[in-house]
């Protein structure tokens, strides 16, 4: 596990007050799953553990959503509803027809039901996050990138992730961070690239969230933009 420390610096990397997007931008093979040429999101089904947001902060989200959206649309794929905006903790399972993963999301369903006793030794208290910076995330979408406010938040939350990592394993380190938009699929050119990075250099701002075991969700999903709660975490819910 990370120390605090390593964490920090790691995300410091790409985490920056200006986004960078080289030259003509073009999606990731993640954002051809997920986005279609149409730019309406594709079926794509899986299961994954959020944070729930309050109503006041997926409103401050959402208006930085709205500017993207007006200034540079072209960049853009359908927009998320301000509804699905969630602290991403850990993702699992995920295939592009849901008869792939069905018997994995019965065996992740079964293992986090069992262990929502554990889960909650874990998170007794609340944790403290900070927003960082809006970056890139592998060519996928554009995120609001967050951190833990203080060592023990941290090492509240790396608990967390790693409780959720004994049940799908995977093979990158822990960014928590909410998504705020997926890319167009087409991609977009280098002017456009040149207006978003001023536009995310103009949203970043600090945001703190709070958030505890009553927030902790675990989710399926059928696109990027629906997903139905499963479970609230919370062992005496």
């Amino acid at each position: 596990m990370e120390t605090y420390t390593q964490f920090m610096d790691r995300i410091n990397e790409f985490e920056t007050p200006t986004a960078r997007f080289d030259g003509t931008f073009i999606g990731s093979r993640s954002l051809q799953q997920k986005v279609g040429s149409d730019n309406r999101f594709k079926s794509f089904f899986g299961d994954t553990v959020v944070f729930a947001l309050t109503d006041d902060v997926k409103s401050r989200l959402s208006a930085c959503v709205d500017l993207l959206y007006d200034k540079v649309p072209q960049c853009f794929c359908e927009r998320l509803s301000a509804q699905t905006f969630h602290v991403t903790l850990h993702d699992l399972a995920n295939a592009q027809t849901a008869s792939a993963i069905a018997e994995e999301m019965f065996f992740n369903e079964l293992a986090i039901a069992e262990g929502r006793a554990k889960i909650s030794e874990l998170c007794r208290e609340r944790i403290t996050l900070k927003s960082k910076n809006i970056f890139n995330m592998v060519n996928t979408s554009l995120c609001l990138g967050l951190y833990p406010a203080t060592e023990r938040d941290h090492a509240a939350i790396s608990s967390l992730y790693s409780f959720f990592d004994g049940v799908k394993k995977l093979g990158y380190p822990f960014t928590p961070h909410i998504t705020l938009a997926y890319y167009n699929s087409c991609g977009f050119d280098e002017n456009s690239a040149r207006s978003l990075e001023n536009v995310v250099a103009r949203l970043n701002g600090s945001i703190d969230i709070t958030v505890g075991l009553g927030d902790l969700i675990y989710q399926k999903f059928t696109d990027m933009n629906t997903y139905v709660d499963i479970m609230n975490l919370s062992a005496t819910r």
